[in-house]
């Protein structure tokens, strides 16, 4: 009895600082007006051009139905793209296997000093990760579809359209 009872407080206080740091990220996300956007696909040998100009086309597809402002991003001016909401897609140690991952990252106007330089700090950010034998782009696809309607929640939660 008392080890059901541990375990079961022990999980309401973990979901409680899960919870807790959920909202932090949240938080981070409030009062951003616009966004940049860049999908990274370096890490994923296997993904053609134009399936990387589809996964850019879903990913402004879903910020613009959002009504989320997007500005041009600008390849070679780093210090001007933020805050820039960035895909990567890692496929490249997994090919084999069809393993991938998915990292969405928000970086805003913090800096930090990391190594004596000046780093654009990443304030926001969802990883997924998944597996497919067959028809693997069109699954992460799917994925980054999941992905963006998790990120586009959270940033309405953080900036609710007036």
């Amino acid at each position: 009895m008392m080890r059901r009872t541990f375990l079961f407080l022990s999980f309401l206080l973990s979901s409680q600082f899960i919870a807790a740091a959920e909202h932090a990220d949240v938080a981070h996300l409030k009062g951003i007006a616009a966004l940049y956007m860049n999908v990274d696909t370096s890490m994923a040998t296997d993904i053609q051009s134009s399936e990387r100009l589809d996964m850019n086309d879903i990913m402004e597809l879903q910020l613009r139905r959002s009504a989320i402002d997007l500005s041009p991003y600008v390849v070679n001016q780093p210090e001007a793209n933020v805050p820039l909401v960035e895909l990567s897609i890692d496929t490249s140690s997994r090919v084999a296997s069809g393993e991938f991952e998915l990292v969405l990252r928000l970086r805003d106007f913090v800096t930090i000093d990391r190594n004596r330089e000046n780093t654009v700090a990443t304030v926001f950010e969802i990883r997924r990760r998944g597996s497919s034998n067959s028809k693997h782009v069109e699954v992460i696809k799917a994925e980054l579809r999941d992905l963006m309607s998790d990120f586009v929640a959270a940033f309405r939660q953080a900036n609710p359209v007036r």
